[in-house]
């Protein structure tokens, strides 16, 4: 029961904070990073799941998702809502130390929480994955998403 409670309040806390952070004048940006990030994410987390390298036993909705066993709550909602605010709030003026010292941060957050919740509760079980595995793909992913939304800013100006 707590593991579902900590999935309805992922979901609820995702949809606030997008609500309260996410300027409306960058909606459109938003949703354009979204799909970005759904495009690199989606496959990856199918992948991973299908090799048997992670498994999300425990979903809020058990019987409505049968053949998606990935996990619709972090790489639909807490994964792309941490990336699109990565990329609103990246320091582009900043000195290259700091921005590298960002984006280990952001990733560091992120596969913390993974980490906890794959300690700590039934909704992450790491199989053949490290929590290693997650930071480096996130950092991935947070960077080809901050290289598209520069190239898409650039078409916009």
């Amino acid at each position: 029961m707590v593991d579902r409670f900590i999935l309805a309040s992922i979901l609820v806390i995702s949809i606030i904070i997008a609500w309260r952070f996410i300027p409306k004048e960058k909606a459109r940006d938003a949703f354009i990073l979204y799909l970005v990030i759904q495009f690199i994410t989606w496959p990856t987390g199918l992948l991973v799941v299908e090799m048997k390298w992670i498994e999300y036993p425990i979903q809020l909705l058990p019987d409505d998702n049968h053949d998606y066993k990935s996990s619709i709550y972090f790489e639909f909602f807490l994964f792309p809502l941490t990336a699109i605010l990565f990329n609103f709030h990246y320091p582009e003026t900043k000195k290259l130390l700091f921005q590298v010292l960002y984006y280990l941060l952001i990733a560091g957050f992120f596969t913390a929480i993974e980490f906890m919740l794959e300690r700590y509760t039934k909704l992450v079980e790491y199989h053949q994955w490290q929590w290693y595995w997650s930071y480096s793909s996130v950092i991935f992913v947070l960077f080809l998403s901050h290289i598209y939304y520069q190239w898409f800013k650039k078409g916009l100006g």
